[in-house]
């Protein structure tokens, strides 16, 4: 009986010392900001602005930069989405139906947001230059329009 209650003992002490030590908890990469998105934190309108000025500058650089800058510019407006207080929790159609009336042409936020998504779920998507470079402008005013650029 006293064999069992040390095992009993032993075997909390063990689990204890996992869930404190974070072994049982999701792991982050190093160097990385514990936070949802690649723009942790409060961005001016100058650091939006240049990563804006980035976002642009990749899109010059072929098919691959297109595709990069688009799925850049979803994440900057919805970080400014989020920084301006529409509910983060939740996907960012869910803040695009909310934050409607701010955008001078909501469905072309929603059709820059649309080509992301077939983007990075879409297998084989064939993207077309003048529609992403149409879907950058729209993501540009989309920010523009919220006051972040």
């Amino acid at each position: 009986m006293i064999a069992f209650l040390a095992v009993i003992l032993v075997a909390g002490l063990i689990m204890y010392a996992v869930v404190e030590s974070g072994q049982g908890k999701k792991r982050r990469r190093k160097g990385r900001p514990a936070s949802s998105g690649s723009y942790a934190g409060h961005l001016s309108r100058a650091d939006m602005s240049t990563r804006w000025q980035t976002i642009m500058a990749t899109s010059a650089t072929g098919a691959s930069g297109l595709k990069s800058s688009i799925n850049e510019a979803d994440k900057l407006l919805d970080h400014a989405m989020k920084q301006l207080g529409y509910p983060a929790a939740g996907t960012m159609g869910d803040r695009l139906k909310v934050a409607g009336k701010q955008f001078s042409n909501l469905d072309a936020v929603w059709r820059a947001h649309k080509l992301r998504n077939a983007l990075a779920h879409e297998v084989g998507f064939d993207l077309v230059p003048s529609q992403a470079r149409e879907a950058l402008a729209d993501f540009e005013q989309g920010l523009r329009d919220l006051g972040a650029l």
